[in-house]
């Protein structure tokens, strides 16, 4: 088997989720689906890279040490619609009854409050922190941080898709001129309206299900 072969059994090529209606009726999902594509796309295209030269992606379906041990993932405030707008609509209704369950328990004292029996429940739309954050070569330790144990094995993104995809979420805040938009994301700005996954008050999601 090729390598190429061997990577698209674990990491697919990225195709751009789509909900034509959703789509419709809102004025930002597009701008949001398009910002994780454009991510993917590009950490495809590294992760392919990577693998041509004999590195091995250690992250894979039931992996999810990153998920309990991240406590400062940022949120920027379209993804959050967008967490939103998948939970409620979207999951299937036994994942609902569980996120229920625990995002109105949640406390900023642990890992994702949407790590569902080892596994990501809103992995279609978990956020661009998460989509970036890949490791090599083994499967990371229980309480482990690789990019402090071993930063060579964590992916570098390409800086340039990264803010590419950053400046899509700029759209609800009425900032839509391209250069805007670039020296917006370039100066660091647009980190300001991130929030931590830990703070966020999701318990207020947990009583919209």
């Amino acid at each position: 088997m090729s390598k190429s072969k061997g990577l698209a059994k674990n990491y697919p090529k990225p195709k751009r989720l789509s909900f034509p209606e959703d789509e419709k009726e809102t004025g930002w999902l597009s701008d949001l689906l398009d910002s994780y594509h454009t991510a993917d796309k590009a950490i495809y295209e590294l992760i392919m890279k990577e693998e041509s030269k004999g590195r091995k992606l250690a992250c894979a379906r039931g992996c999810s040490a990153c998920c309990s041990t991240h406590v400062t993932i940022p949120v920027y405030p379209m993804e959050l619609l967008g967490i939103y707008w998948y939970v409620i609509l979207k999951a299937e209704k036994e994942k609902q009854k569980l996120l229920k369950e625990k995002l109105t328990r949640f406390k900023n004292s642990g890992g994702c409050p949407f790590l569902i029996q080892g596994a990501c429940s809103i992995h279609p739309m978990r956020p661009l922190a998460c989509r970036h954050f890949n490791v090599f070569g083994k499967p990371c330790a229980k309480g482990e941080d690789p990019y402090y144990t071993r930063r060579k094995d964590v992916l570098t993104p390409d800086e340039s898709a990264k803010n590419k995809a950053l400046a899509f979420l700029l759209s609800i805040h009425n900032i839509n001129d391209r250069k805007e938009k670039k020296e917006f994301v370039n100066s660091g700005q647009i980190h300001s309206l991130a929030k931590n996954l830990q703070e966020i008050e999701w318990y207020k999601l947990g009583a919209r299900i």
